[in-house]
């Protein structure tokens, strides 16, 4: 009678009791999201008188820079500049604190915010906090870096770092390196790495050639392969570049490498592309390899007898009556998938094919079930030989491709004469 009376009394205890239970959900919902929360701050870097595209860095996180690098020069009396973007990288608003190298060895450096404020004393010491920044947005950086005296060749690196305000460990820096220009010719070759294309495709390289002098220069720009292998030079509209015009102390001219792979090469194959930039009083070269990606198809034969009993050998003893089966091994260890895959083999010598024997499988014991069709392929007995069209989707008329590492099983019965 207690309980029940109490039932009745207590609705609205019970009503409280229920946003009480929610509450209590809805806070754990919240601190597992909270967490789950990233706090990521994300640099990027470029010449400053580059576009926006040419921002390096985008969703890569370091705490010492070595991919998010730039080189620029600095002649006397006009540094080099560098823009530096600082992204929330994060899943929830954040603060970040950044800092930089100072100037020394010869060099000045100069920090100025979006508005033109010089941040220099309190990047290089304390650090610079920024304010507030919903996940996505960003504040920029104008990095200007002064050799005080030009001495031709001299460089300095200028490090920038970010760490979250909300946590400390999750960083990121880029750096910013500058080589001072007298009045001899000077001229930088970006290197891009090396890669890598299927036979017959065309693999590009884009390159950068920077008049690092402190005149105006033009450079003649010529390349050439080993192996045999056709290459070309393209300008950014598409047009064949053998040369980048005048260019003033500074300016870079853009082009690509374009290195055709040969239709007969073999997996592996390696040829190198040697670019050479020359102008007046400077050079440079630069080298890349090109790897051919191809199919590299390979069949083994192996036999057991089903009469005797016995595994799948290079060879089997067999009578007149045994019952012999054959195992095809159709194996693709190329790097590209081989495609329109067919196998003709004549059945052997004083044997009868057993023809409903004849399948396709995925595994190497000779049991279990063929593999479907259109997975795997077609084979059949056809006037004294095996007919296999292979790969993924093969048909009866024509073969499929093997993906590169896959193997497949051919089997098929015969009798001994």
């Amino acid at each position: 009678m207690y309980f029940n009376k109490y039932e009745r009394a207590s609705g609205s205890a019970r009503h409280l009791l229920w946003q009480v239970c929610i509450t209590l959900l809805f806070s754990l919902f919240i601190g597992t999201s909270l967490a789950a929360a990233r706090y990521q701050p994300d640099l990027m870097i470029k010449i400053a008188s580059d576009g926006d595209a040419s921002y390096l860095g985008s969703g890569v996180f370091e705490s010492a820079a070595s991919l998010q690098a730039v080189t620029a020069a600095a002649f006397q009396g006009t540094p080099a500049q560098f823009k530096i973007q600082l992204r929330n990288g994060g899943d929830l608003p954040d603060s970040f604190l950044l800092s930089g190298t100072g100037g020394a060895n010869g060099f000045t450096v100069r920090f100025l915010d979006e508005a033109g404020v010089d941040r220099s004393s309190v990047l290089a010491g304390s650090g610079y906090a920024t304010g507030l920044l919903a996940p996505g947005d960003s504040v920029s950086l104008l990095v200007q870096v002064t050799p005080a005296v030009i001495t031709p060749g001299a460089s300095f690196r200028v490090l920038v770092s970010a760490a979250s305000s909300a946590e400390a460990a999750q960083k990121d820096q880029v750096k910013a390196e500058t080589v001072a220009c007298g009045s001899s010719a000077a001229v930088t070759v970006s290197a891009p790495a090396d890669s890598s294309g299927n036979i017959g495709s065309v693999v590009s390289y884009r390159y950068a050639v920077t008049n690092a002098g402190s005149g105006i220069d033009s450079f003649t720009l010529a390349a050439t392969t080993g192996n045999g292998w056709l290459t070309t030079l393209r300008a950014e509209d598409g047009t064949a570049a053998s040369a980048t015009g005048p260019l003033a102390p500074g300016a870079t001219y853009r082009f690509s490498v374009l290195v055709k792979v040969p239709a007969a090469s073999a997996n592996g194959e390696r040829a190198d592309t040697h670019l050479s930039v020359t102008g007046a009083g400077a050079s440079g070269t630069d080298d890349v390899t090109t790897t051919a990606l191809a199919a590299a198809v390979s069949v083994a034969e192996n036999v057991r007898n089903i009469t005797q009993g016995g595994t799948f050998q290079l060879t089997a003893t067999a009578v007149p009556g045994d019952t012999l089966e054959y195992r095809m091994s159709v194996t693709n260890s190329g790097a590209a998938p081989a495609s329109a895959l067919t196998i003709d083999t004549p059945v052997p010598a004083n044997t009868t094919c057993q023809v409903a024997t004849v399948w396709v499988g995925t595994t190497s014991s000779g049991d279990g079930s063929a593999c479907a069709a259109a997975d795997c392929g077609w084979a059949r007995h056809a006037s004294g030989s095996i007919l296999a069209h292979l790969g993924q989707g093969a048909t009866e008329a024509a073969g499929g491709s093997l993906q590169p590492g896959k193997t497949l099983y051919v089997y098929f019965r015969v009798q001994v004469d």
